[in-house]
């Protein structure tokens, strides 16, 4: 057998295997429902900048993840009224990049996750991703959101 032939083997079977997975993220279509009664909402994006990488993190509430964050992306969970730490998972640490918020019935509180693609960087050495999260005013968040699709998480 050539060397070209056991080449094009795996990259066959890889390509097959590829195909069969729905990798692609799923959009939510439709209205948004109202806020559970008695319920908060906390909505969580990631707007769509190229240098922020096409990394996907973790987002957590009070060390439980809740979905994840994708670039381009927004979703949203209704949570109990109460304290909650927001937390997007990273590799290094930041100063502040967790947040702790209080959200009360009928509300809806603005997470923006981002990545500090070159925090801690030395020469060309890569040493993992920082994300943080931000709370938002809820105007800038709704017109940062337009342009988002909306998932699952």
């Amino acid at each position: 057998m050539s060397a070209r032939f056991l080449l094009v083997i795996p990259s066959l079977f890889l390509a097959l295997w590829l195909g069969g997975c729905d990798t692609a993220t799923q959009a939510l279509e439709g209205p948004i429902p109202p806020i559970p009664a008695g319920e908060a909402r906390l909505y969580f994006y990631r707007d769509a900048n190229i240098y922020d990488g096409l990394l996907t993190t973790i987002v957590s509430l009070n060390g439980v993840p809740v979905g994840a964050s994708e670039l381009g992306t927004v979703f949203y969970r209704d949570v109990a009224p109460g304290t909650y730490r927001i937390e997007a998972r990273s590799d290094k640490l930041y100063p502040a990049q967790f947040r702790t918020v209080v959200v009360a019935p009928g509300t809806s509180t603005y997470v923006r996750v981002q990545t500090l693609p070159y925090w801690g960087q030395s020469g060309w050495q890569w040493q993992g991703n920082t994300f943080i999260v931000n709370i938002v005013n809820p105007a800038m968040a709704e017109q940062e959101m337009i342009p988002l699709q909306r998932i699952r998480g």
